[in-house]
């Protein structure tokens, strides 16, 4: 398994995934019994991706609004 999936999976964070034909996807990654398939959370149901066709992961990051408080502008 990728280790941004790992991390994103721990993290309850979303991830996009871009396969090797250049489509792209959002959603939550969960384990999967199967390591070669990556298993995608998305608003329009549960997608398997196998890992050999995933060409980037990239996680995304929220910052807490209180974080943004203390900050001048």
């Amino acid at each position: 398994m990728n280790k941004e999936v790992e991390i994103a999976i721990r993290r309850n964070q979303q991830i996009i995934v871009r396969n090797t034909s250049g489509q792209s996807v959002t959603g939550f990654p969960e384990r999967s019994a199967d390591s070669s398939i990556l298993l995608l959370r998305t608003v329009q149901g549960n997608l398997w991706i196998p890992f050999e066709e995933v060409d980037q992961i990239t996680r995304l990051l929220s910052i807490r609004s209180h974080h943004l408080s203390s900050m001048a502008l």
